[in-house]
């Protein structure tokens, strides 16, 4: 194996390191909280929230029908019980009642509206609550796979680094330290495929004499570009 070679399957290697660690700190993301649910969890709480003041509602209105129908039937008793003769303390009891059942009527409408509006609210509730239930079971789901694809990954990445070890061991010292610096300065990428005889990195074309060089040369051949070692394949 050339060292070109060499280094290049340990550029593999590395890359394939490098995604499964990235998926792994995705993964973990995931599992700390699912974007969904909590995005459920704050509806249905608002929904919670609001059923209990359209209860709250619906109990005042109740209560101020129930107070205006007492006092309406207060000033009926007082106008037909007999007990009241005077004709002009008559005349203001008539008033009076006539007031009271208008006003009442304009409590009961408002009474039946926030009994309807509570009817809305209770659908919503009902709607919020279901939506988080499925948010949960699906949150449930994707961790089971999400922790199972987890458990494969640091697998696969002890299978790699143990590979990786392997590979380091045919590759000299200043190979490396070539490698490394040009991986930290290239994106992980220090070595380019030659294809059809340019740089697969940067696509500067090669000359037929570099493109020799580079397959015939025992020491690692740079672009002359982007600096990146050229690998024949």
């Amino acid at each position: 194996m050339s060292r070109a070679s060499s280094l290049y399957r340990l550029q593999e290697l590395d890359l394939a390191i490098d995604r499964a660690h990235a998926r792994l700190a995705e993964i973990d993301r995931l599992l700390s909280g699912s974007a969904a649910v909590s995005a459920a969890r704050a509806a249905d709480e608002k929904a919670r929230v609001a059923l209990q003041r359209g209860k709250a509602s619906v109990k005042e209105a109740e209560l101020s029908v129930a107070g205006q129908r007492a006092k309406l039937e207060t000033a009926e008793r007082s106008l037909y019980g007999g007990s009241v003769r005077n004709p002009k303390e008559l005349q203001d009891l008539q008033a009076d009642v006539e007031s009271l059942k208008r006003h009442l009527a304009v409590l009961e409408d408002r009474a039946l509206e926030t009994m309807l509006a509570l009817e809305e609210l209770e659908s919503a509730g009902s709607r919020a609550a279901e939506a988080l239930a499925s948010a949960e079971t699906a949150q449930r789901m994707e961790y089971a796979s999400l922790a199972g694809e987890r458990d494969q990954l640091l697998s696969r990445t002890n299978t790699l680094q143990a590979e990786r070890e392997a590979a380091l061991a045919g590759v000299a010292e200043k190979d490396l330290a070539l490698y490394s610096r040009l991986r930290d300065s290239m994106g992980g990428y220090a070595l380019a495929l030659l294809r059809d005889d340019s740089c697969g990195a940067c696509g500067v074309g090669l000359s037929a004499a570099e493109c020799q060089t580079v397959r015939n040369r025992p020491e690692p051949v740079r672009c002359h570009q982007c600096g990146r070692i050229l690998y024949a394949g």
